[in-house]
């Protein structure tokens, strides 16, 4: 007889596992029998102690509407910078020659990691349309979503020729508790719309049924837009003849899905993941892709290189026909789906 048969019941009875090693529904299970099982006054004490915390979370509610407020006076005040930043990288204004007041990056030259003569001709590559008498700073925000990991890889190669036409990413602050993010495009071939927008509602208060949940500003609601293709031209989707005289559509992951994604299908129980991704997109673009654009473009703020994690699989949460796999290419350079290691750490050069 092997070892492991040699088991039976009585062996496991005096296994214990710490309630923080149970799955979410057993822990809470526990602890409240837990807590009804403890002397009365002890009870009584815990009662009183999370009427505490109810009074606690009112003036967290307090906080995070005032504090929205001051986000939303201050925006304001941010946006005429970043108009001003538009109109040089637009090529409508032609700044004077300035100083730098900021001291300027030396490489130390100490690292492993040099630029050989085809990682090289790669960068070259990349700016092939930039010219010596161009306007403004040609391909701006395609570079920024290309030199950071979380936007990259929901790039295909055919997105690249209408995402040059991008010429604007804006946040705009609304008078409800939401706010929209906005990409603005210069006239092109794929499309009519000029600017192409997803909005994020916020919840600012506790939720009445589940007060102790209360986490501060939470994202809890999401509206996309609808692009209107020109015929012929959609990037997400396309039409095949089959060997009959019948007409099939057909899915393809594009950047532009994320803003066709509807609420119903990031509240699914089994998309959850997806929507906190996508959340924690809205933030990084809001907080720190729009604010530190020129950074992002030259190198300043790189994201966590090498332990970024990268999810390319978040394109497959957007096709309709559910039928089609996760490329291989994006299969490949997925390692894990954790947002936070993606976008939520930077490097600085200051």
């Amino acid at each position: 007889m092997s070892e492991i048969e040699d088991f039976d019941d009585d062996c496991f009875k005096e296994i214990r596992i710490a309630p923080a090693f149970m799955c979410p529904d057993k822990r809470r299970e526990f602890l409240h029998n837990k807590v009804k099982n403890l002397p009365e006054h002890i009870q009584e004490k815990i009662i009183v102690l999370k009427n505490i915390q109810l009074d606690y979370i009112k003036l967290e509610e307090e906080f995070f509407q005032k504090l929205y407020a001051l986000e939303s006076e201050y925006h304001d005040r941010y946006q005429q910078l970043h108009d001003k930043r538009h109109s040089i990288i637009a090529g409508t204004v032609e700044p004077p020659t300035e100083k730098p007041k900021f001291n300027a990056i030396t490489e130390d030259g100490g690292s492993d990691d040099t630029l050989n003569e085809w990682d090289y001709a790669v960068v070259e590559d990349f700016y092939v349309d930039v010219h010596e008498n161009c306007k403004g700073i040609p391909n701006f925000w395609l570079t920024i979503l290309k030199n950071v990991k979380a936007f990259a890889v929901l790039i295909h190669e055919r997105d690249e020729s209408v995402l040059k036409k991008l010429n604007d990413i804006k946040s705009i602050f609304d008078k409800v508790e939401s706010f929209t993010i906005e990409f603005h495009f210069d006239q092109n071939e794929y499309f009519s719309n000029s600017v192409l927008t997803r909005k994020y509602y916020l919840r600012t208060t506790a939720d009445k049924e589940r007060p102790f949940s209360f986490d501060g500003l939470e994202m809890y609601k999401t509206e996309g837009c609808t692009i209107e293709w020109y015929k012929g031209m959609s990037l997400t989707q396309g039409v095949y003849q089959t060997n009959s005289t019948d007409e099939c559509k057909e899915s393809f992951e594009s950047f532009f899905d994320i803003f066709n994604v509807s609420d119903s299908l990031l509240n699914d129980e089994e998309n959850l993941r997806f929507r906190d991704i996508d959340f924690e997109l809205a933030y990084f673009i809001r907080d720190k892709l729009i604010p530190r654009a020129i950074l992002y473009f030259t190198g300043d703020i790189i994201d966590d290189g090498d332990n970024a994690r990268e999810f390319g699989d978040f394109n497959y949460l957007f096709d309709d026909s559910a039928s089609v796999s996760v490329s291989e290419e994006s299969a490949e350079t997925i390692e894990n789906t954790d947002i936070g290691d993606c976008i939520g750490s930077h490097e600085s050069a200051y």
